[in-house]
């Protein structure tokens, strides 16, 4: 707060206090699961109608999910303090962690992990730090790295990042493809058979990791999540501390999450309609999804503009200004009268 008594005249004071910093929006606050029976697991079910059609192909959402429901319980009563220097497995597929984990090299040979991915301050990438290349060059697995400057690089970098997991889970899927023969037919381009025996076929895995495992990865993880699953940034918070107790995501970084959110529905709906209502051939529309080009200005507008959303030629009751300059006006309807310094009578003359 900020005293402003001694920087007003005398016989002012202020009707309310006021600090000097900018306004900040309300805290998103992360509610626990409230279940009618105790110990009820998060059920988090893969699903093609929840994923972004031109992300995914259902067949490649099979491999990476298995159509495996994924649960989470509260972990809570179990948890100890030292639970935080190891990492959880989140999805049967997906452990996130501490960067200490990353170079455990019998942890990742115990967990059968396949890739290394390091969310990391890019500052600490110019120093070198929190590498693991000489870690996945001896087991012979892959490291990736999602070098950012803060939490709005972050969020620039998500889909680049759950691109990143689903290919390898893809790769090392068709890696150990086995070519088969039905008689003389061999199987047409384009299909692969694996082999059945679970002993020798080894699923990609994958750990997320950062200095703590609890902020950084932990909203790489979210934003998968929300990504490959449907999930709405509350449940997601949900299901991965339900499975890592110990995470805790800063403000910036669950309206970062949140923003995103909404990119991810916004993308799948116009994905949807597109595919239902596909463009036609020669189409400015067309043309853009075909990487063909963009289109001319003149002959089509890929987003409109405010002014195509109000009528300038109509003048409201607010003294002639136009609806151009009155759209703020709604957010101030209904607000009570505030004067915000009021005069203090003087007591000498009573």
């Amino acid at each position: 707060m900020m005293d402003t008594d001694r920087e007003l005249q005398p016989g002012v004071m202020p009707a309310a206090p006021y600090a000097a910093r900018p306004p900040s929006p309300p805290a998103i606050m992360i509610p626990a699961p409230n279940f009618l029976k105790g110990n009820q697991p998060i059920v988090c079910t893969p699903s093609y109608a929840n994923v972004d059609p031109f992300f995914l192909s259902a067949t490649d959402l099979q491999i990476i999910t298995r159509n495996r429901p994924q649960e989470a319980h509260d972990s809570v009563s179990d948890w100890a303090y030292e639970d935080r220097r190891t990492a959880q497995p989140i999805l049967d597929f997906l452990y996130l962690g501490p960067s200490s984990v990353a170079r455990d090299r019998q942890f990742l040979q115990d967990h059968g992990i396949t890739m290394l991915l390091a969310a990391r301050d890019s500052r600490l990438a110019q120093a070198r730090i929190m590498g693991v290349d000489r870690v996945a060059k001896e087991l012979g697995i892959r490291a990736e790295y999602v070098d950012v400057e803060n939490n709005q690089g972050l969020i620039r970098s998500f889909p680049d990042t759950v691109r990143k997991i689903n290919n390898h889970m893809l790769d090392v899927y068709r890696s150990q493809a086995v070519q088969t023969y039905d008689g003389d037919h061999r199987m047409q381009d384009g299909e692969i058979a694996i082999n059945p025996n679970p002993e020798q076929f080894r699923r990609g895995r994958v750990l997320i990791f950062c200095e703590t495992g609890n902020d950084r990865s932990a909203g790489v993880v979210i934003a998968y999540l929300m990504s490959v699953y449907g999930m709405d940034m509350i449940q997601a918070c949900q299901f991965i501390q339900y499975r890592r107790f110990c995470v805790g995501l800063d403000e910036d970084l669950k309206y970062l999450l949140m923003t995103y959110e909404g990119i991810l529905n916004a993308q799948k709906a116009v994905h949807r309609q597109q595919l239902l209502n596909p463009p036609t051939t020669g189409s400015p529309a067309a043309t853009q999804s075909a990487g063909l080009g963009s289109a001319s200005p003149h002959t089509a507008k890929t987003k409109r503009g405010i002014e195509d959303t109000m009528d300038t030629d109509d003048q409201d009751d607010m003294g002639g200004i136009e609806n151009g300059y009155a759209l703020d006006r709604d957010r101030y309807t209904d607000r009570p009268a505030f004067v915000p310094f009021v005069d203090v009578p003087d007591r000498t003359k009573t």
